[in-house]
């Protein structure tokens, strides 16, 4: 075989394919069909895949955590974890507080009563507090909040097409270590950096974090103490909060966007107290965080012998899928209504989460949590509106561009404006000379 036809093999070539270096044993098939997704998964006898995970453990997470753990560890775990979750009347109060601290984070323009925002940065650090303080239930040190507020936090990560070519080549192997940290220091600078940041966070929470009682920390504590989990296992689980809080910061950041370029959305979302789900699925259709998810047979590696023509990583193009033209109407237009229909999202063609049993384990938390902060940001008691800016760049109908070929997909432009709405009592209604300075 020539040296081009090896570079055809290479080349990414879209959906339902097959990618292979033939003298390797890596097959990875991409597939955006949901039949194709239904026959691969209605056995169930599948995982993560090895790919996936080790992605996931590139973006600085560890190989310990229960995101990239083996199936029994993750089982463990996942059963403890949904115990620990927040109770469902805190997510409002917790959605309010997010927001709140975001606006506060906003920067006043001259002479204006706007203030500008570069939403996923911004989020990102809010998420990160929020989910310290409710989902794994610390009570965080101001020592460890400055430390936070005072970071700067780069929504990139790492592309899922060059990571699947080093892994088609057996680059993940421990004899490759020098030359991965050659291509991190050429490609990842971001995300090098990134994982800098979550060394560092991960001493400063085990050191200036106390965990509140019955809460995820304690659990986690705990089991340490029982030697049930290893050092290493129980500071892979610290280190997912923030992992978690770059995933739904790219979904909260596509979801402030869509809401500002859809204003008559408003309305409807005050009104149908089904709407503010409705909202969010479409915008988890059409900008899914993780716009891939990988997975593999259960034991397809200790296999023997084992079939070389088949694919060892099933990669499902969520992005894809979502936008499938055979499956949805209109498939890019922004179309909230569409999951009021029953069983919208049925037939394997709607996985923002993932899917079985290693989907992600913080949908409920993440579905809610956006549900709850459209609902605020739309009621009439939220005192400020969301607009974008003239020069925004996004698609004809001004909705945002996600970024393609990433592990996590964050909007191109994550610009926003948000300006202060002035409140207008019953008596200034009535008279309109009484409040025409503000016209």
């Amino acid at each position: 075989m020539s040296k081009f036809s090896v570079l055809s093999q290479l080349q990414w070539k879209g959906s339902n394919k097959t990618y292979a270096v033939p003298w390797l044993r890596n097959r990875i098939e991409f597939s955006a069909d949901p039949e194709r997704v239904k026959e691969y998964v209605k056995g169930g006898g599948f995982t993560r895949s090895q790919l996936t995970r080790d992605m996931l453990t590139r973006f600085h997470l560890s190989n310990n955590s229960i995101v990239v753990s083996d199936d029994a560890h993750a089982n463990v775990l996942r059963k403890l974890f949904r115990d620990k979750a927040p109770d469902r009347d805190s997510y409002p109060r917790i959605a309010r507080e997010l927001v709140d601290e975001l606006i506060a984070s906003a920067e006043t323009l001259p002479s204006s009563n706007s203030h500008s925002l570069s939403v996923s940065s911004s989020l990102i650090r809010e998420n990160y507090l929020s989910i310290l303080r409710n989902l794994l239930g610390a009570d965080l040190s101001p020592e460890l909040v400055d430390a936070i507020r005072d970071t700067k936090f780069h929504p990139g990560t790492r592309p899922v097409h060059l990571e699947g070519v080093m892994f088609a080549f057996g680059l993940q192997l421990p004899g490759f270590a020098p030359m991965r940290k050659v291509v991190d220091l050429l490609f990842f600078k971001g995300e090098h950096y990134t994982r800098n940041i979550a060394q560092k966070f991960e001493k400063l929470v085990c050191k200036h974090a106390s965990p509140k009682p019955g809460s995820w920390y304690a659990t986690l504590l705990t089991l340490r103490q029982n030697k049930a989990l290893t050092e290493a296992q129980y500071k892979g689980e610290i280190t997912s909060m923030l992992v978690s809080s770059f995933s739904l910061s790219a979904a909260m950041s596509s979801l402030l966007l869509c809401i500002a370029a859809r204003s008559e959305y408003l309305e409807k979302i005050r009104t149908d107290q089904n709407m503010a789900r409705y909202f969010v699925s479409e915008v988890l259709r059409l900008y899914p965080p993780f716009r891939r998810f990988g997975y593999e047979e259960k034991g397809i590696w200790t296999r023997k012998p084992r079939d070389k023509e088949s694919a060892t990583d099933f990669m499902v193009s969520v992005a894809d899928l979502h936008r499938h033209e055979g499956v949805w109407t209109d498939p890019e237009q922004f179309r909230p209504e569409r999951f009021a229909v029953p069983r919208a999202a049925s037939g394997c063609k709607y996985m923002p989460f993932g899917l079985g049993p290693r989907s992600c384990i913080g949908q409920l938390y993440s579905m809610q949590m956006m549900i709850e902060m459209l609902k605020y940001i739309t009621s009439e008691n939220f005192g400020y509106k969301f607009t974008l800016p003239y020069d925004y760049a996004g698609d004809a109908e001004g909705l945002p561009i996600g970024i393609s070929g990433r592990l996590i997909s964050f909007p191109v432009d994550d610009r926003i404006l948000v300006e202060k709405v002035i409140q207008v009592s019953a008596t200034q209604q009535a008279d309109p000379q009484s409040h025409c300075e503000f016209a």
